[in-house]
């Protein structure tokens, strides 16, 4: 009998471990795509991947940036269709301002915050989530920003936001 329920827990051990390594090279080949997407439509910006919280399974996590500007892309990789779809409703249940956008992924929202944009997407079982935090420091003269300041930068980030989640579903595979 202990020999059959360690024969048990070992293949089930090897099942989970298969699937968490196909879900890393489902990943890493996204991260490739984007890369390469990202080279070939805005060449300016430099790519960083960096390593999920440890214990987190089915995260790619990505920083690009171009100046002083980094924007943080997050895709979670869900067991279905199903579940990202629970996620993302869920996602929008608890954001502030949040408005459906078209033409971005199965289904897409952006919400804002005091000093972020941000836009989060499915894309079959994928989801993704765009954090653009705003760059309105203290002016050269010392000086808070304006609240003209303030607006251009909301827009300058709502616009961002956008424009590069139609990079990275671009980047996506068929």
């Amino acid at each position: 009998m202990k020999h059959q329920v360690l024969t048990i827990f070992v293949l089930f051990a090897l099942l989970a471990t298969s699937a968490l390594a196909q879900q890393d090279s489902e990943l890493d080949k996204l991260d490739e795509k984007l890369v390469h997407q990202f080279e070939k439509t805005m060449p300016e910006w430099k790519h960083e991947r960096v390593e999920p919280i440890a214990g987190s399974v089915g995260v790619l996590i990505q920083f690009w940036s171009f100046g002083d500007r980094k924007v943080k892309v997050s895709i979670l990789l869900h067991k279905s269709v199903e579940e990202a779809r629970a996620t993302i409703q869920t996602h929008v249940r608890y954001s502030f301002n949040s408005e459906t956008l078209t033409g971005i992924g199965d289904e897409a929202y952006s919400s804002s915050g005091h000093e972020s944009w941000l836009v989060a997407f499915r894309r079959g079982k994928f989801t993704v989530y765009i954090y653009v935090p705003a760059d309105v420091g203290v002016g050269p003269d010392g000086q808070s920003p304006t609240p003209e300041r303030l607006e251009r930068e909301k827009a300058e980030m709502k616009q961002l936001s956008r424009e590069l989640a139609k990079q990275v579903v671009a980047g996506f595979p068929d």
